[in-house]
């Protein structure tokens, strides 16, 4: 939980690989009380789904005539309605999730290896192979798991990539750029 939001670097083996989907990665929106226009970015600790303001981020100001003052009153647009603007396709990225573990020559006799959730986009998607020794640098974040009824809440740490490394094929070649 201390990582969250830091940037950090990663070694290890790629354990699995799930397949490539399409993601939207922004979107428009409008408030329908003042019209103002602003972009969201897909949330990742949401599962990429977009986190709407709670009210009109705009800070349009609307004039108002005031009877009991007998002048014009300014207020802010404090509006919760938005509608969603249509998209094109530059707002649209490919996306894969894998999973990277710990590297088994690094540890000691026996500790039991951990593994990461990594998260890629664009070009990023691919670069690496289930078995492929890789370093990874990206963002940390936490998401909430599925909650079911009568299971314990649970959070999960994975790291959204910025820039994957592909070190070898072979997971006992770690530490050799190809």
């Amino acid at each position: 939980v201390g990582d969250d939001g830091q940037l950090v670097r990663i070694c290890g083996t790629i354990t699995r690989a799930g397949p490539v989907k399409v993601v939207q990665e922004w979107r428009n929106f409008r408030c329908e009380q003042c019209g103002h226009s602003f972009g969201c970015r897909a949330s990742a600790a949401c599962g990429y789904d977009f986190e709407v303001p709670r009210e009109c981020p705009g800070g349009q100001k609307q004039t108002k005539w005031d009877p009991k003052a007998k002048r014009p009153k300014v207020s802010k647009c404090h509006s919760k309605l938005f509608a969603s603007l249509p998209h094109d396709e530059t707002c649209m990225a490919d996306f894969q999730e894998i999973r990277v573990q710990d590297d088994m020559q690094a540890m000691g006799v026996g500790v039991v290896p951990q593994s990461c959730a990594v998260t890629v986009f664009g070009d990023l998607v691919g670069v690496a192979q289930p078995g492929d020794a890789v370093m990874v640098e990206g963002l940390v974040f936490q998401r909430w798991r599925p909650t079911w009824q009568g299971k314990r809440v649970e959070v999960e740490m994975f790291i959204e990539a910025t820039n994957v490394e592909r070190l070898s094929r072979d997971a006992s070649d770690c530490g050799k750029v190809m």
